[in-house]
């Protein structure tokens, strides 16, 4: 089984066929913001990974979109070297940290 991985240098909006996000922020704080989880399968997942190791200088902030939220809240931010987050849809409203 193959997952797809995208590699990306700036900010995005995630897709249907996104799997991991290889994030590298050495230039700039990046921005990632979630599809519309009303669009995906329940159970749906994201993995987010600082593969620099720069976030802790420029942060990768994730944002649901509109009024959703992940785990209670509308983003989140990694701030650490080599940040890792999975996050899981509910295919409605939600998305949750796993």
């Amino acid at each position: 089984l193959m997952l797809n991985r995208r590699e990306i240098t700036s900010h995005i909006t995630t897709s249907l066929t996104d799997y991991y996000i290889g994030v590298d922020s050495t230039l700039a704080p990046i921005e990632i913001k979630l599809i519309d989880a009303s669009v995906l399968s329940s159970g749906q997942t994201f993995v987010v990974k600082d593969e620099s190791g720069a976030s802790a200088t420029n942060n990768i902030t994730i944002i649901a979109s509109g009024s959703q939220l992940i785990d209670g809240q509308n983003s989140i931010v990694l701030q650490s070297p080599h940040a890792a987050i999975s996050l899981y849809c509910n295919g409605s409203n939600k998305f949750y940290i796993c």
